[in-house]
């Protein structure tokens, strides 16, 4: 894969869980035209950072493996 794989972010967002079966673990606004998702596959911990753009393109920008969510303190 190239660092950086982009395509509409529907088509994108189908790969992502029906292909990899990926869950959507957060998200967070980068700027007023961009947003960033962290998906994660939780059988094998592979993870992915998606940057959606407003134009309707997404792209890939980062992943790796052994994803660990943070676990809330109790309260």
């Amino acid at each position: 894969m190239s660092d950086v794989s982009c395509d509409d972010r529907g088509r994108l967002t189908e790969t992502l869980t029906q292909t990899l079966r990926a869950e959507l673990k957060g998200t967070g606004l980068r700027d007023p035209e961009t947003m960033l998702e962290v998906w994660v596959t939780p059988a094998n911990g592979d993870w992915v950072i998606v940057q959606h753009y407003a134009n309707g393109t997404s792209c890939i920008v980062a992943m790796g493996a052994h994803w660990e969510g943070a676990v809330p303190n109790p309260a």
